[in-house]
């Protein structure tokens, strides 16, 4: 399946149970379009207060209302950080109304080969956020594309280019603000977890800069921290005579800026087809997950 732009369409993978009873639990394997069905004879929902893949707290939301025309009983559990998300709807309407619906939804991540193709950069933030050592296994040039994909999500104003190749001079992004000044970003997926960026990184993207006569650079790395002399030749450099700035993003940096590219809150939808106004009660009790980053890069622009 594609969008207009002729990319993969990016879904959010779940499975979805119709409850029949407290033995009985149908899944529809619909989430996909599919017409296969499965009975399963043990409840799919846990009642978590951690999230199973991350161990973030859950946000969890819950009702129980007998109103004057209806009986609606639902309950989400939600994780702001890796998104992921449980609920279980009931609708019952009175007599000589439509048959009580029961629901049991549990997202799940979709799988994908590590080759991914363009467009699923959703899915992969989602996969990062769950399994964070990935970063140090992944493919090199596939990692390089989604590096551009977050910083397209985050800078939305500026134009984000994948130039890496051979002969790029170590450069693999390029990022065009809007009055035009350029950022060469260079990009290093490490297989180890626990190894320091050097400081002939820094002196690397440096000689790029000089050599493309460009004054801004940015080096991302899988790193979990840069080294001291790192560090400070990124501040002798912008203290010098050419002002050249080299912004440092490490491992714990580059996972705040996935925000932007996970998706906001996906149990509204697949709610949404069920019962809208449960939908609409859920997205009142909890924001837009764009209202809730906890953090974000400095604006480089400034």
């Amino acid at each position: 399946m594609v969008d207009a732009t002729n990319k993969p369409k990016q879904m959010t993978a779940y499975d979805k149970f119709e409850i029949i009873s407290d033995e009985e639990y149908i899944l529809h394997d619909d989430a996909y379009h599919n017409s296969e069905e499965e009975t399963i004879c043990e409840n799919p929902l846990r009642d978590l207060e951690e999230c199973a893949y991350c161990s973030t707290q859950l946000i969890k939301i819950e009702n129980n209302t007998l109103e004057k025309e209806m009986h609606r009983d639902y309950c989400l559990w939600y994780c702001s950080y890796c998104r992921f998300w449980q609920a279980r709807i009931y609708s019952a309407f009175r007599a000589c109304m439509p048959p009580p619906d029961n629901w049991a939804y549990i997202s799940k991540l979709r799988e994908f080969d590590t080759n991914l193709p363009e467009g699923c950069s959703e899915e992969l933030a989602l996969y990062i956020r769950r399994h964070p050592n990935f970063l140090h296994f992944c493919d090199p040039k596939g990692f390089e594309k989604f590096v551009a994909d977050v910083f397209r999500a985050n800078y939305t104003n500026a134009e984000v280019l994948h130039v890496g190749k051979p002969g790029d001079g170590g450069i693999d992004v390029l990022l065009i603000e809007a009055r035009g000044e350029q950022w060469l970003i260079q990009v290093k997926r490490r297989g180890s977890q626990k190894s320091s960026e050097g400081v002939s990184t820094i002196r690397d993207i440096l000689g790029a800069m000089v050599v493309k006569g460009v004054r801004k650079g940015i080096v991302v790395s899988t790193v979990e921290r840069f080294s001291l002399n790192a560090r400070r030749d990124a501040v002798k450099a912008k203290m010098g005579p050419f002002g050249m700035t080299v912004e440092l993003v490490d491992k714990d940096i580059f996972n705040k800026m996935l925000d932007p590219i996970l998706p906001d809150r996906p149990w509204l939808d697949p709610i949404d087809e069920i019962d809208k106004e449960i939908s609409s009660y859920l997205a009142d009790q909890i924001p837009s997950d764009n209202q809730l980053y906890l953090w974000q890069i400095p604006n480089l622009f400034n």
